[in-house]
């Protein structure tokens, strides 16, 4: 599969290895037989991180309040401090001042899980209305736009091309799967400093919309195509398993049940290993 993306075995197992180390990726042996896969994780999650990859966000009304997270944490424990800010930025928060996170939307559950995590007990979080600052002004100092502007005007510039081709028909099987994989990865790392704002608080010109419909032009059309590759490839080893192969859109996703999909208290190793790893994702790409 990892030969599709001209990834030599080398480099594969190379990649496994670390993946492993991670928390990504479980190893498994049974006899001389060594199997790698994702751990396993309750379906409501699964349904959840796919919609929130797949929700264009800003639809639903703004109620003009701010979830805020008010905290102190002692000058020697920097690297705690710098957790939580990292793990708020990932939630959807921004800093309004150095001690106070704000977001527009509902997060107090998301806040209380990120301070658990990193032991902050010096914090309180509340939902409310904020006077003295209009919403532009608290928008302007708590999010840096410009980075996500950016990425997504990018995003939009590197895969248009590519949608004219999926639009005359002229991808094959084999370049759909790696496209349509390609393109996913691509578009989380775009989002990845979009605080998500509500569309009442987004510059007139703001790139999202355009760039998410050259996204899902691209993820749908390729379902098809890059679904009948993948099955060619598990046929060689599991034919029975190639004919349960199938594929989503995003239409699709946006219809599966939501189930129990709010924050447990408690995160899975699985979840904490992808956190860290949009954490360092992020830290990166930060300016």
């Amino acid at each position: 599969m990892l030969g599709e993306f001209g990834i030599t075995p080398a480099s594969a197992r190379a990649a496994v290895r670390r993946l492993t180390q991670r928390g990504l990726v479980r190893r498994t042996k049974i006899g001389r037989t060594t199997s790698y896969g994702i751990p396993p994780r309750p379906t409501e999650v699964i349904v959840a991180r796919l919609k929130a990859l797949f929700d264009v966000g800003g639809a639903e009304p703004w109620d003009g309040r701010w979830t805020g997270v008010a905290f102190s944490v002692p000058e020697e424990d920097r690297e705690a401090r710098r957790n939580l800010r990292d793990d708020l930025r990932l939630q959807g928060f921004g800093p309004l001042f150095d001690g106070l996170w704000v977001s527009p939307w509902e997060r107090r559950v998301q806040a209380h899980s990120a301070l658990r995590r990193h032991a902050v007990d010096a914090a309180t979080v509340f939902r409310a209305e904020l006077d003295g600052l209009p919403a532009a002004a608290i928008v302007a100092r708590a999010f840096d736009l410009r980075d996500a502007a950016q990425r997504y005007r990018g995003f939009a510039e590197r895969y248009e091309p590519v949608r004219r081709r999926v639009r005359a028909g002229d991808v094959e099987p084999r370049d759909a799967l790696r496209v349509r994989t390609e393109l996913t990865a691509e578009w989380r790392h775009a989002e990845l400093s979009d605080p998500r704002l509500p569309a009442q608080l987004l510059p007139a010109d703001w790139p999202r919309a355009s760039a998410w419909e050259c996204y899902t032009d691209i993820y749908d059309t390729l379902g098809e195509p890059a679904t009948r590759r993948f099955r060619e490839l598990l046929e060689q080893v599991a034919p029975a398993l190639s004919e349960l192969a199938t594929f989503h859109t995003c239409d699709s996703i946006r219809l599966l049940p939501d189930g129990a999909a709010e924050c447990r208290a408690e995160e899975s190793e699985f979840e904490r290993a992808t956190r860290e790893d949009r954490v360092r994702s992020m830290r990166r790409v930060s300016p």
